[in-house]
């Protein structure tokens, strides 16, 4: 479906422009625009519902800004991805809720678990895709990034279940947790 409005898109842009040698980067261009606001709706839509929404955001955003710098796991197809999106969200939205209605012995083991993510990830990232593979230099730069959004990330986070902010803290727990699973998946998947 976001395939084919992207074409639309594209084409109609192409036409008004007289673009028609950059088609292909237009469509990739409106395609990539459609497919992130479907996954923001959609954090959006699970916030509301499991009344959630200033944590969904926080998650998906921590999640993505560690992602988008250590790699990880890409499934074949759109629609695998999305629906693992929306899966992987709910499991982590229902642990946010969780951890938020019991004590603090949780959170606490949520914060050694978070570090022990941390560390995967400065062991692990960045891992590329055949569709995007890195070179040495962008490696280099990905893997310094990848490692100080999630030290940031950790601290603060740190810093949130310390203070009156323990669900803000829980769910950028989750968002490096998040992070850390589809790298470990990738890792698996280049492995076989």
């Amino acid at each position: 479906m976001i395939k084919l409005i992207s074409d639309k898109v594209a084409c109609f842009l192409c036409k008004d422009e007289g673009q028609n040698d950059n088609f292909d980067l237009y469509v990739y261009g409106v395609y990539i625009v459609l497919s992130s606001s479907l996954h923001i709706a959609t954090i959006i839509v699970l916030g509301l519902f499991f009344n959630l929404l200033v944590e969904s955001l926080v998650f998906y955003f921590s999640f993505i800004a560690i992602r988008k710098f250590a790699g990880g796991y890409h499934a074949k197809t759109p629609t695998r991805c999305y629906v693992f999106s929306v899966i992987s969200s709910i499991i982590m939205l229902c642990l946010i809720k969780y951890a938020n209605s019991v004590g603090n012995i949780f959170t606490y083991l949520l914060i050694i678990f978070e570090l022990l993510c941390v560390v995967l990830i400065i062991l692990m990232s960045p891992l590329d895709t055949e569709n995007n593979p890195l070179n040495s230099y962008e490696k280099k730069w990905y893997k310094t990034l990848a490692v100080l959004i999630s030290v940031c990330i950790f601290i603060i986070s740190l810093f949130c279940v310390l203070t009156e902010l323990r669900n803000i803290g829980c769910s950028l727990i989750c968002g490096v947790i998040m992070s850390t699973l589809v790298l470990l998946m990738r890792k698996v998947q280049i492995t076989n």
